[in-house]
């Protein structure tokens, strides 16, 4: 249960800058709270596991995926910005 908390409450920091971007950059504060969101979904999905080697793997792997391409996103977004 205990990696199920730090993975949802690491979820806190998307959602503080996503405030904080939210009327000079709305696209990016929307990034943001998406990555959140995925992160508060895989602490969620390692709470069900319940230490299930497989469960854990596949939510693991989904919580990867989610987050790695939300963030090359913002990093494509944060480029365009800067090329105008």
């Amino acid at each position: 249960m205990i990696p199920a908390l730090v993975v949802a409450a690491s979820s806190l920091p998307a959602f503080l800058l996503a405030r904080s971007f939210a009327r000079a950059h709305p696209r990016l504060a929307t990034l943001l709270r998406m990555a959140g969101v995925a992160m508060l979904a895989g602490g969620a999905g390692l709470a069900w596991a319940a230490g299930d080697t497989s469960r854990t793997l596949a939510v693991a792997l989904a919580l990867a995926l989610a987050i790695n391409g939300l963030g090359i996103v913002v990093l494509i977004d944060i480029l365009r910005r800067r090329r105008r």
